[in-house]
């Protein structure tokens, strides 16, 4: 009796210990699996980390190239705006300078080509003709006033010159400031073009960094799975040295103990026999059991 509860308590030891060498195979199995996985999990979270890199260095550039266009725009629109305040000032002058003109062509009589004319005669007839005191001094002052009158038309004259020269400057200023509007505008549009693409870039590369938190999470999470099995597959070892020891131990010692017993029953048992004594089950079984021991052991 003793010998077999021996023998079911190795039994059970060696199936624990298959147990675990099958429960470790399955452990490795899962181990490479998710190394597998793991190595997948890396190529495809570096690959999509490398498009996440390229996609930021694209709206990198085209940011630094949508500020580049913002700053010209900015300056171009001060100086279109700096053109046409220039404008404004040189029409407030000519309108000044038109008042001018109005009021001194009130003034004036004849034309100054016909003043001119007259001033010329004037003193033509006083340096041929012999005059009279009074005569000459009433020519004279003839003269002065024809030529305050032609003073006032030269006044006129560069008046005008300078209505003119407003006027070019004016026309000129309006061309620069509306060439230049038109050149500002070319850049805005340029700008927004990048703007929208900077914009289109950015969506992308927030899935892109998406998709790779995603992937690292996942490689995180195998990494785990992985660990733990680890974990468990050593914990499995370790328990198979206990059950080896365990196995060395019992084999030896147990069933040699259970030897001893065995073969105070089986002296027994032979003393009956020879006497004619009724043999009890333990005594029986000593004697029947030798076969049975053996295979055991075997």
């Amino acid at each position: 009796m003793v010998t077999q509860q021996v023998q079911t308590s190795v039994e059970q030891l060696y199936e624990e210990l298959r147990q675990l060498r099958s429960k470790n195979e399955d452990k490795r199995t899962e181990i490479d699996l998710l190394e597998g996985r793991i190595d997948q999990t890396i190529t495809e979270r570096d690959a999509l980390n490398a498009e996440v890199k390229h996609v930021s260095a694209e709206v990198r550039e085209l940011k630094s190239k949508r500020d580049t266009l913002n700053v010209k725009v900015k300056e171009l629109k001060t100086k279109r705006d700096d053109l046409r305040n220039a404008a404004a000032q040189k029409r407030e002058t000519l309108t000044q300078l038109l008042e001018k003109t109005r009021k001194i062509s009130e003034q004036l009589q004849g034309s100054m080509s016909d003043v001119l004319t007259q001033i010329n005669r004037l003193e033509w007839f006083i340096q041929t003709n012999p005059l009279a005191p009074q005569t000459e001094r009433n020519l004279i002052a003839r003269i002065g006033a024809l030529e305050a009158n032609l003073a006032k038309h030269k006044g006129l004259k560069n008046v005008r010159d300078n209505l003119l020269r407003l006027k070019i400057e004016v026309g000129a200023l309006r061309i620069q400031a509306q060439s230049t509007h038109e050149e500002l505008m070319r850049f805005a549009e340029e700008s927004e073009k990048v703007h929208v693409a900077m914009q289109g870039l950015v969506k992308v590369l927030a899935d892109k960094k998406k998709s790779a938190d995603l992937k690292h999470a996942e490689y995180i999470g195998h990494s785990k799975q992985r660990h733990d099995a680890i974990v468990a597959f050593e914990n499995n070892l370790e328990r198979m040295e206990v059950v080896r020891a365990l196995i060395r131990e019992a084999k030896p010692s147990r069933v040699e103990k259970a030897e001893r017993v065995k073969s105070k029953y089986r002296e027994a048992a032979n003393e009956k026999m020879r006497t004619g004594g009724k043999l009890s089950f333990e005594e029986f079984q000593a004697l029947m059991g030798d076969s049975i021991s053996d295979a055991d052991n075997d």
